[in-house]
C-alpha cells in the first residue's frame, strides 16, 4: 500500500510556535479553565459570581476571569471558581467544564481586525449581544480582550488545525496584499517626485 503519510503536516496539538505577519501575530494559548453553563442570563452569572457576559463587540474582556455571551440562554466562563458538572438546583442552571473542549488563539496587532475582515462580516465599534461567530465555515467564539487591537478566538479543540491552518493563509495573503500597496505607493512617490523635478527645470 502506497505511504501518502509525509503529503500532510504532522498534527502540532497546543504546543506550536507564534506565527507572525505584517502587522498581526497569532499564538495558541492555554487558559486555566472553561466552563459553559445555561440557563437564564442572571442565573449564570450569580452561579460564576459575575456581573456581565461580553459580547462581540465593542465590550472589551479583562482580567483572568470573566463570562463571554455564547446565546441568550448559555455563557462562557473563563477561569473563575471551579463549578461541579451537572444540574444545578440552586440556580437553576446547567454546568459543563468545557476547558479540553475549546482551543484559544490570541490574535493581536493593528491589522487583526482585517485578518478577521476575511472570514466574517465584523466591525468592532458595532455592538454586538453574541461572541459567536462563523469564521470562514468555523463555529468561534470572537472578542476583544484587554485592548482594542487583541482579540481570543475559542474554537473546538478537533478544529484548531484546520483554523489555524486558515489563520496562517489569510496573514499570508493580507501581508503580500500590504507589501504591493507599500511598492506601488513607493513607485507613486518616486513619479510624483520626477514630475516636481521636471516642473521646477521647466
Amino acid at each position: 500500500m502506497r505511504d501518502d503519510r509525509k503529503k500532510w503536516p504532522p498534527v502540532q496539538g497546543d504546543e506550536r510556535a507564534p506565527f507572525a505577519g505584517r502587522g498581526v501575530q497569532a499564538q495558541v494559548i492555554k487558559l486555566e479553565r472553561q466552563t459553559v453553563i445555561s440557563g437564564a442570563l442572571k442565573d449564570c452569572l450569580a452561579i460564576c459570581g459575575l456581573d456581565a457576559a461580553t459580547g462581540g463587540a465593542p465590550i472589551i474582556a479583562t482580567g483572568d476571569s470573566y463570562a463571554i455571551r455564547q446565546r441568550r440562554d448559555r455563557i462562557v466562563v473563563v477561569g473563575g471558581r471551579a463549578l461541579a458538572d451537572g444540574w444545578n438546583d440552586t440556580h437553576h442552571v446547567a454546568v459543563s467544564d468545557m476547558t479540553a473542549a475549546y482551543s484559544v488563539i490570541s490574535l493581536s496587532g493593528p491589522y487583526a481586525e482585517r485578518i478577521i475582515a476575511t472570514g466574517t462580516e465584523f466591525d468592532s465599534s458595532l455592538p454586538s449581544a453574541s461572541a459567536s461567530r462563523l469564521w470562514h465555515g468555523f463555529g468561534i467564539l470572537l472578542y476583544q480582550y484587554e485592548r482594542s487591537d487583541s482579540y481570543r478566538i475559542h474554537v473546538r479543540t478537533a478544529h484548531l488545525e484546520s483554523l489555524w491552518e486558515m489563520l496562517n493563509r489569510q496573514i499570508i495573503a493580507l501581508s503580500g496584499l500590504f507589501d504591493e500597496h507599500a511598492a506601488y505607493d513607493q513607485l507613486d512617490m518616486k513619479e510624483a517626485g520626477a514630475a516636481h523635478e521636471c516642473a521646477v527645470a521647466e
